[in-house]
């Protein structure tokens, strides 16, 4: 029996549910980040939040739609490659819904934050200041640890996506080192945050923020005008001596 590859499948959901993703998902950090909160100022961070609550609430709403379609392509690309490579095609779902389920649990302190804002008389008995501080707390924790936390699950599956497309050719072999590499900048800048935080932190975030961009623009457009195309492998009989 000899194996044979026919380029079989082509797909563009994927760069479709990877553009929906990146654009609310960074849409809505960028809000929060820039425009709500204020490292080491309290009153401001607060009063930001108040100032317009409906598009904090958007941005809430944003952050998770972009991790539902961040699950949807991890369902679509499982489906392509789990025929050819299913264990990595594995380690690539796994990676993203863990991933996921995290980010998700990371809107909490923002949803908290909303809550410990409220106008509730109960919340009344608690000083300005000291309600103003757990919220300047509470989106410390969700821009930091809580982000730090699912994108520990990130390294594993650009990692897989990228061998996938190395050992299928279903995109073009740059893209998938540009991948590996995107997944190990992030891993680098997680264990700086974790091991040494004190060592260059705004470098290492730079750093995995430019391999994310260098791996992921390119290949995303690719699949937006490309799509998908997979070598499928075909069972023939061997000829006869």
């Amino acid at each position: 029996m000899t194996m044979s590859l026919s380029m079989s499948i082509r797909s563009r959901r994927a760069g479709v549910l990877w553009l929906l993703a990146t654009v609310t998902g960074g849409v809505a950090m960028n809000y929060v980040r820039g425009h709500v909160y204020v490292p080491g100022d309290a009153t401001a961070t607060a009063g930001a939040i108040l100032a317009d609550v409906l598009r904090f609430r958007f941005a809430i709403v944003g952050a998770l739609l972009s991790q539902l379609a961040m699950l949807f392509l991890a369902l679509e690309l499982y489906r392509v490659f789990a025929p050819i490579e299913r264990g990595l095609a594995r380690v690539l779902l796994v990676s993203m819904a863990i991933a996921v389920a995290l980010a998700c649990a990371n809107q909490l302190p923002n949803l908290l934050a909303l809550l410990w804002l409220g106008p509730e008389p109960y919340l009344q008995v608690f000083p300005q200041a000291q309600r103003e501080t757990l919220v300047l707390l509470l989106l410390r924790v969700q821009n930091g640890v809580g982000q730090g936390l699912l994108e520990i699950f990130w390294t594993p599956f650009y990692v897989a996506f990228g061998l996938l497309v190395l050992r299928t050719r279903a995109l073009p072999r740059v893209l998938g080192v540009l991948l590996v590499l995107m997944g190990a900048g992030f891993a680098i800048n997680i264990l700086d945050k974790l091991l040494v935080p004190q060592w260059y932190p705004e470098l290492f975030t730079q750093v995995a923020m430019g391999l994310g961009a260098l791996g992921g623009l390119p290949t995303m457009l690719w699949l937006l005008v490309r799509g998908l195309a997979v070598p499928m492998p075909v069972m023939a009989d061997r000829d006869a001596p």
